[in-house]
């Protein structure tokens, strides 16, 4: 038998032992990389509730009867707490009453207005 025979078998289980060491630092919640992970799921969450903003702050203009045919945006932001209204309407107390109407779908809710107002011509 070659001398050095043993080394293969010893060169083969460390191979395995590195292996195993590498697949354990990219399970979740282990090794470095997993704050980008985090990151992404706190986003996709965050996510989540601006689409649920969003659609309040929505069925409330659509309720509303003078805002019903308004051409508005909502773009909403459930971390920072704020609401962009943007779009047009024929009035500027139209306008008044979107902003209004956000503000009331959730305390402290912030209302960036770029509505623009446009009367029928």
């Amino acid at each position: 038998m070659p001398k050095y025979f043993w080394l293969i078998p010893l060169l083969f289980g460390l191979n395995v032992v590195f292996a195993a060491c590498d697949e354990r630092n990219r399970q979740p919640g282990i090794g470095n990389g997993n704050s980008k992970s985090i990151h992404k799921l706190e986003r996709n969450n965050a996510s989540m509730r601006d689409f649920d903003l969003e659609n309040v702050v929505r069925a409330k203009l659509e309720n509303d009867p003078q805002l019903k045919s308004a051409d508005l945006s909502v773009n909403g932001d459930a971390v920072r707490n704020e609401v962009t209204l943007s779009g047009t309407v024929r009035t500027h107390a139209a306008r008044k009453k979107a902003i209004e109407l956000a503000k009331s779908t959730k305390p402290g809710v912030a209302v960036n207005d770029k509505i623009d107002v446009k009367p029928a011509a």
